[in-house]
């Protein structure tokens, strides 16, 4: 047979088989009587240019077996996406040499091959980057999950621990070095991180600063202890800084529990979320009371939506009562959340929600509900008072809120004095701008404000001078000793004659025993608000109290 026929026959068979490296013997049939072809091996080499250079060489036998001690009768080398080099190394038999046309046609036939070649290693490069992290080049969770996956087929998972990792304020190394930098230190330390792993084990990352692993329980102190400062090298300006990486760590000690390979994902990284806003601790090991405090947070999380929008929350009311006479001059609105039989408390909800940025909608909910109330009021010719509503320091980075306040407020036709906007100090310097501007925009819309909280902070004297605020409400722990003294009389009494001489009114919240109320007193501050006078209570038991208007002594 000519070698055009052969050739011809050699490039059908290639082109209708799966792309797999070996070259199955009919391909190679009459060609390989031809040249007396024994063996072709490939090697796959990264270039000396590339991010992988040094890894080693990828041995893929193409045709016959794989020849280690005999010299190869020709090499032929080829350049292949990824920034790879292969070399193919042909072996004859019998010491048989090509003449000059021999040559130049094998030299076809090893052209089709790279061909055959560089369609199998982009096709497994497509195949790889569904399961590897782009900048990283570890796996990404499509990677780990499937050697998770192998794990837990054969067994072998419960001789593992699983790790999730989230840097310690990449976001500050990114805007120090800038974002291509950025990129390169993370590399670097995805690279440092991969050091630590042996056989049989795997680190992956997720993309941004969270990274997961799979490591034998044998070695989980020692990885601790390695992930809580590891030195990478950042570059600006030409000048090398080593950088320490920690990272806050949730483990999983995985057990006969696990149902499921992504249960190694939900439970170690619920572990890394409790440790990082929790616990405040570098590392937190799954625990059962944890499960069940993030399992509360996530049914939360699910079920707000769909609550706000069936009317689950109800609005609770407390009275702020004049000691010295006696009268309702304003109340709090409190949101209640009436889930499937079971009464919420803010405390349970808020912040939860605070932290998945989902507090606003809940906010204006129940501004529009005390909106709501007060119009009612008026309607049945019930004289109103002035209603706080609290709203979260998390909404102040929404655009144009007090915007949306004043237009609410007006979209029920009341008067803008029947509402109190509430806010908490803050000692964040970004906060306290956001805070600033906020206040000031309430107040030239004739809206009333208030400081929550007041001496929780960091910086409450600065909150009295800085912040436009209407009142300030002097939190329980300053009258919460069983005995009050002297000295809890002298610091309320500053606060109170500081906060008068700048025009502000004072309210004191947490009131519970007559002697608070007779302190207060003495000191000047005679709203009070607290379990002493009412607990918050549902609106028809407020309307009543409102209608009634004084409490009896």
């Amino acid at each position: 047979m000519s070698f055009e026929k052969s050739f011809e026959n050699f490039v059908q068979i290639l082109s209708e088989e799966e792309v797999t490296p070996e070259i199955t013997p009919s391909a190679l049939a009459d060609l390989s009587k031809e040249y007396s072809l024994r063996s072709i091996v490939s090697v796959v080499s990264f270039k000396p240019t590339s991010d992988k250079a040094g890894e080693p060489d990828t041995v893929i036998p193409l045709f016959g077996p794989t020849i280690e001690k005999d010299e190869p009768d020709y090499m032929f080398k080829s350049n292949m996406a990824g920034d790879r080099t292969v070399t193919y190394y042909v072996y004859l038999s019998g010491g048989r040499r090509l003449n000059d046309a021999e040559y130049k046609n094998f030299s076809l036939i090893m052209d089709v091959l790279s061909f055959h070649m560089e369609r199998f290693l982009l096709i497994n490069i497509v195949k790889n980057s569904a399961f590897t992290q782009y900048l990283t080049g570890l796996p990404n969770s499509g990677g780990f999950l499937a050697f998770v996956g192998e794990k837990f087929a054969s067994g072998e998972i419960l001789k593992y621990d699983a790790f999730f990792l989230n840097l310690k304020s990449f976001g500050l190394i990114s805007r120090r070095y800038g974002i291509q930098e950025g990129d390169e230190i993370m590399k670097r330390y995805a690279k440092k991180l991969n050091e630590f792993i042996e056989p049989g084990e795997i680190i992956a990352h997720f993309g941004g600063d969270n990274f997961t692993a799979l490591i034998k329980k044998e070695r989980t102190k020692s990885f601790l202890k390695y992930v809580s400062s590891i030195p990478v090298i950042g570059i600006k300006n030409d000048r090398e800084d080593e950088i320490n990486i920690s990272a806050v760590t949730g483990v999983y000690a995985i057990d006969e529990s696990m149902k499921g390979p992504g249960q190694v994902i939900s439970r170690a990284s619920m572990a890394c979320n409790y440790a990082k806003n929790v616990a405040n601790k570098p590392y937190v090991f799954v625990n059962k009371a944890m499960s069940t405090r993030i399992y509360r947070q996530k049914q939360i999380e699910d079920r707000y939506e769909e609550a706000l929008a069936n009317d689950e929350f109800r609005i609770y009311l407390q009275p702020k009562v004049d000691t010295e006479t006696g009268r309702i001059v304003g109340a709090e609105s409190l949101a209640r959340w009436f889930c499937n039989g079971i009464v919420l408390y803010p405390t349970e909800f808020v912040p939860i929600l605070e932290q998945e940025g989902m507090v606003a909608s809940l906010d204006l909910y129940v501004l529009k509900k005390t909106c709501e109330y007060i119009k009612e009021w008026q309607d049945n010719g019930i004289t109103p008072v002035p209603i706080s509503v609290n709203f979260s320091r998390r909404d102040l980075g929404f655009k144009d809120l007090a915007k949306e306040i004043m237009d609410t407020i007006d979209s029920y036709g009341i008067d803008r004095k029947y509402i109190e906007i509430e806010v908490t100090e803050t000692a964040s310097e970004d906060e306290r701008v956001l805070m600033t501007n906020f206040l000031s925009r309430l107040k030239e819309g004739e809206i009333a404000t208030a400081i929550d909280d007041f001496g929780t902070g960091y910086s409450s004297l600065s909150t009295l001078r800085d912040f436009p605020v209407s009142v300030i409400k002097i939190d329980r722990s300053f009258i919460n000793n069983e005995e009050l003294n002297s000295s809890d009389e002298i610091v309320l009494r500053n606060i109170v004659t500081m906060a008068n001489e700048l025009g502000i009114d004072v309210v004191t919240e947490g009131v519970e025993r007559p002697d608070q109320t007779q302190l207060l007193k003495n000191i000047g501050c005679h709203v009070v608000q607290g379990f002493l006078y009412d607990n918050p209570m549902p609106k028809k038991d407020f309307e009543k109290r409102l209608q009634k208007g004084v409490y009896d002594e």
